[in-house]
């Protein structure tokens, strides 16, 4: 009874419902149970004495929102892990966000600049600035982040990190990431931190961490220093100017080429190649600098090269980083003409103060009045601009901390070796010479950062002595002269510092945690090409040198997300995509104009980016891209529909698998097909997924799925049930068995409709209960069903092209599906197909069939040819013959005219050459198509 009542129950809620797949009538509430039940937990849903398989998500920015390359990254991830859980293996996906140090200060400081209504919220939290509002300051409210002094701001940070800085994670939720959020990590978590500081203490205790005072790449706008790894070097539109420097003595001038005259303040030297015979001469005499009249000298030194421009080059050691090693060479002194904030200092003369663009353009006037400026050229170079604000940086030489990383290094090329196995796997393989290249060519590290928020450096400086001590916490006195007064540095930690710890800090390092035990080294870690200098290399170097291991084996380094012109996607641009909108809905506005997503659900978008995910090549993706998976998300719920109220009105007599076994041998073709099939999809998607390869993953199981089950098995299935006995049972069981394991294959990729189909199918079986899930299921095996499956899908293609040989020629003579056709069949495997004349018949929607090897084409019908066979349909009585051939024609001459046009581009070399090569292919593939079915049209005139 309790089962009897269950069916129903599940009856009535599967013709409730709709047509269409509505996600938001799912996703959440389904969210919610697996959460709620700890599906998401470490080792839930692990077998017994399973190996760990782990992934560290690449956390996020706290200040972000989830954008097309998170959505994309993360799918990729849960893709991993959902398919590892239920292999059965205890998984952890460790989630958390990264405090992101000069992105986060930044966007403090602007709501501290602009918003009083921050100001409010923070006064009511008791927060309040150092110093009152001053007009003078230039901001909305008076105040800017000096105003707050250092620990009031920070106490402001924190403030917006607990109020706003969730967004992401809960963002992340609604795409489906089935992290551990019990585990959730921040980089400035206490635990976190305090692993950071002994980290610290411990490379510079090994020799590995410096204090130095060098050239560094220096951001005016967020006022620190940069890593060499944090600027991108853009190419922009400059000029090089002539600048004249006359010779102090024996009158007469020598002409400098520089792309910065504003730095000319700063010349301590002008060089010229040893061996440039027109300024030999020349060598060990002075010039004297415009303007402010200093007199340099003229030194010989390989950097100038002869072959460009004049040959003499103007030499900036505080503003050069080629002109500092020449100016360490030569002992040339270091002039700072532009200070850290972009201005002029005294230096400059007259100039003091201007902010530096403006001085190069006031400047170069003077110049070309005073005759200085002799003219100039426009070149196209790059130039190094701040990953972070974008600004253009400026080479400064500061006393900044260093990381020695050579050492590093070295350990970590020995786990990625050139060739062979390695320790640290690259996916695909081209990435591990990319990888060994930057380590191979690397250089120390500035980790120090002058802003606010991150880890403080733990170094404390003695008033007194003026060194410094190292230590995890605050030392009572310096550990050179024992003085007390001590005054920790004001500087901040990069943020990749800590990030590169984040796969052992995240589970307990540096104490002897049971979680670091058991999940360390992790198993995966996916990302974007874009940060394998900054982050995987760091990682690799900082788990061999805290562990002596490494931090994950395999990495997978999928594609950059691009718009459909083949544009990297920025909000500057507007060609951004938001992944949100096209789960939930809204409008997007995309390369200026409105798209109205009506909200596509999750599994739409992530089955769209599985499927476009190939080899790591880079994703063109535009709005529309997505209906792609929403459609697909339409076909399984409809089928599940169909399956569904067929299970609910005919019981199951014994669980799906068990059934099927025990009539294996009495099971019709179909149905032995369809279990060939199901066995190679399973196969299929394995190997892909072991191979990397998520397009030849989600393919394999939407061939599966709307191919061979759906279009083919299902629709043949409405025969079985309309018979009723043994074949509608056969059919029944065969479709719960296949349809089960189509909801497991695809669940990896689209978990959301396939947890609920999957629910709804249990309670028609009578088998669900509260605490079971689909996420925490058998992934499914392959069994050998039949020794000749692949004799059975082999077979079935045969049929399948019969089937649509038919289907071809109703449509070209125009007759609907609902009128039955007769056909004539002549094939050398005659015997094959009339064995499975049933099926063919009702495929084809067939009143009469005559399959022959050989057979006399009857008069007044059109013949189709498939493969060796000849598949005649009379059509005397079915249509207008007159109109049949009208219109035959007229297709025929349409057709003639597009395969000319086709023919005459294609043979066009510019048209070859310069198109994109998907395009050319396309043209290419279109032609052939239809020059074959010009050739059945001309075929079917002749036949009338």
């Amino acid at each position: 009874m309790r089962r009897g009542r269950r069916r129903e129950h599940a009856l009535l809620a599967m013709l409730e419902l709709p047509k269409a797949y509505e996600a938001r009538r799912v996703e959440a509430e389904i969210y919610r149970r697996w959460e709620a039940a700890g599906c998401f937990r470490a080792g839930a849903g692990a077998r017994a004495g399973a190996a760990p398989y782990v992934i560290a998500i690449p956390p996020p920015n706290v200040t972000g929102v989830l954008h097309m390359g998170h959505a994309l990254n993360n799918t990729l991830q849960d893709t991993l892990i959902r398919w590892k859980r239920m292999q059965g293996y205890d998984v952890l996906w460790q989630p958390g966000t990264d405090h992101a140090g000069i992105a986060t200060e930044s966007v403090v400081a602007k709501q501290v600049q602009d918003s009083p209504e921050f100001i409010a919220e923070l006064a009511a939290a008791g927060i309040r600035p150092a110093c009152a509002p001053d007009p003078a300051r230039g901001t909305r409210t008076g105040l800017d982040r000096d105003a707050f002094g250092r620990e009031a701001f920070l106490r402001a940070v924190w403030h917006w990190k607990e109020r706003s800085g969730g967004v992401i994670c809960e963002q992340l939720r609604k795409l489906g990431a089935s992290c551990d959020w019990s585990r959730e990590r921040f980089t400035m978590d206490e635990g976190l931190s305090r692993a950071v500081r002994v980290f610290f203490v411990r490379l510079y205790r090994a020799g590995l961490i410096y204090r130095g005072t060098r050239m560094v790449n220096w951001c005016p706008i967020q006022r620190t220093a940069l890593a060499d790894d944090e600027v991108d070097y853009l190419e922009k539109q400059g000029h090089l100017w002539k600048l004249k420097y006359e010779l102090v003595e024996g009158g007469g001038h020598i002409v400098v080429e520089t792309t910065r005259p504003e730095t000319f303040f700063g010349d301590t030297a002008v060089a010229v190649h040893p061996d440039d015979a027109r300024y030999r001469h020349l060598i060990g005499k002075r010039v004297r600098l415009p303007v402010i009249g200093r007199e340099i000298p003229i030194i010989a030194d390989p950097h100038a090269d002869p072959e460009k421009g004049s040959g003499a080059v103007k030499i900036t050691p505080a503003h050069d980083p080629n002109d500092y090693e020449v100016g360490q060479r030569h002992g040339l002194p270091l002039v700072r003409v532009i200070d850290f904030d972009g201005t002029m200092t005294a230096e400059a003369g007259p100039y003091a103060g201007l902010e530096r663009f403006a001085c190069r353009k006031r400047l170069l006037e003077d110049f070309a009045a005073s005759g200085v400026l002799l003219g100039a050229t426009a070149i196209t170079h790059a130039v190094g601009h701040s990953y972070r604000s974008g600004a253009p940086i400026e080479p400064m030489v500061t006393e900044q901390w260093f990381v020695r990383m050579r050492p590093l290094a070295e350990q970590a090329l020995a786990l990625t070796p050139a060739d062979g196995p390695a320790a640290v796997e690259f996916h695909p393989q081209r990435w591990r010479r990319v990888y060994r290249s930057w380590l191979l060519e690397v250089r120390d590290w500035c980790i120090s950062r002058q802003i606010w928020w991150g880890h403080r450096i733990p170094a404390w400086r003695c008033r007194d002595c003026q060194r410094y001590t190292v230590a995890e916490d605050p030392p009572a006195a310096c550990e050179h002269c024992r003085s007390p007064h001590l005054e920790q540095d004001p500087d901040v930690l990069d943020t990749w510092f800590s990030s590169a710890l984040w796969p052992f800090s995240t589970l307990g390092w540096p104490d002897p945690d049971p979680m670091l035990a058991r999940y360390y080294p992790t198993s995966t870690l996916v990302t974007d090409r874009g940060i394998i200098f900054f982050w995987v290399a760091r990682m690799v170097m900082a788990g061999s040198f805290a562990l002596g291991t490494k931090p994950f084996h395999d990495v997978y380094i999928h594609g950059t997300v691009l718009d459909e012109r083949g544009e990297k996607m920025s909000k500057s641009k507007g060609n951004g995509i938001d992944p949100i909108i096209m789960i939930e809905g809204g409008t997007q506005r995309y390369l200026g104009k409105d798209y109205h997503c009506p909200g596509y659900g999750a599994d739409a978008v992530r089955f769209t980016l599985l499927d476009m995910t190939t080899e790591g090549q880079d994703l063109k993706l535009s709005p529309t891209k997505f209906e792609t998976g929403r459609n697909f998300a339409n076909k399984v719920w409809n089928a599940g529909r169909f399956l569904l109220s067929k299970l609910a009105e005919r019981p199951l007599a014994d669980e799906p698998a068990a059934y099927l076994a025990a009539r294996r041998e009495q099971l019709a073709f179909p149905e032995r097909w369809i279990l060939a099939e199901t066995e190679a999809a399973i196969a299929a998607c394995d190997e892909a997924l072991q191979r990397w390869r998520f397009s030849a993953y989600v393919g394999a199981a939407y061939r599966f799925f709307r191919d061979d089950l759906c279009d083919w098995y299902l629709e043949w299935s409405k025969r079985q049930f309309r018979r009723g006995g043994q074949e509608a049972d056969d059919a029944a069981h065969c479709l719960a068995y296949c349809f089960d394991t189509a909801l497991r294959l695809l669940h990896p990729g689209m978990p959301f409709i396939t947890e609920y189909l999957w629910q709804l199918l249990q309670q028609v079986r009578g088998t669900a209960t509260s605490d079971r899930f689909l996420m925490l299921s058998a992934w499914p095996t392959a069994p050998r069903w039949y020794a000749d499956g692949a004799e059975l899908v082999q077979r079935m293609q045969r049929l399948q092209a019969v089937v649509t040989g038919v289907r071809h020629a109703r449509n070209l003579i125009g007759v609907p599906e609902s009128t039955a056709l007769a056909a004539l069949i002549a094939a050398p495997d005659a015997a094959l197909i009339d064995a499975e004349r049933a099926f063919v018949c009702d495929r084809a929607h067939l009143a009469e069939l005559t399959v022959a090897e050989q057979l006399a084409k009857p008069p007044q019908a059109i013949t189709t040819v498939v493969g060796s066979a000849r598949i005649h349909i009379p059509v005397a009585g079915l249509v207008d013959l007159g109109k049949l051939r009208a219109q035959l024609m007229r297709k025929a001459e349409q057709l003639a005219a597009s395969i000319a046009g086709k023919t005459a581009k294609l043979a066009n070399p510019d048209y070859v050459q310069r198109a994109p090569e998907a395009q050319v292919t396309e043209t290419r593939t279109l032609l052939a198509a239809e020059q074959a079915e010009l050739a059945t049209i001309r075929e079917a005139l002749a036949d009338l």
